[in-house]
């Protein structure tokens, strides 16, 4: 029996989806990236997709994921915690 995959993280673009998968990959964790741009434009599209695209993983290494994926945020997303410079 296959082992269930978890959505860990969505993204309104489909090369932010595959960075994301492609990092997880190289930190070891499986990743796929599914929506409905899949097969719309063709092999390769980019692009963003009005569905949106989600970058899934298996059950067992969801916890491994979020932490990789907290690493790639940038400090833009967090703004409230920026330490102000004396």
């Amino acid at each position: 029996m296959a082992e269930p995959w978890v959505v860990v993280a969505e993204f309104g673009a489909v090369l932010e989806a595959d960075f994301a998968a492609a990092t997880l990959e190289e930190a070891g964790i499986p990743a796929r990236v599914t929506g409905a741009h899949l097969g719309v434009f063709g092999a390769g599209y980019q692009g963003p997709s009005m569905f949106g695209v989600r970058v899934m993983v298996p059950w067992h290494r969801e916890d491994d994921a979020h932490r990789v994926l907290d690493g790639l945020r940038s400090d833009e997303d967090y703004p409230e915690e920026e330490e102000e410079l004396p």
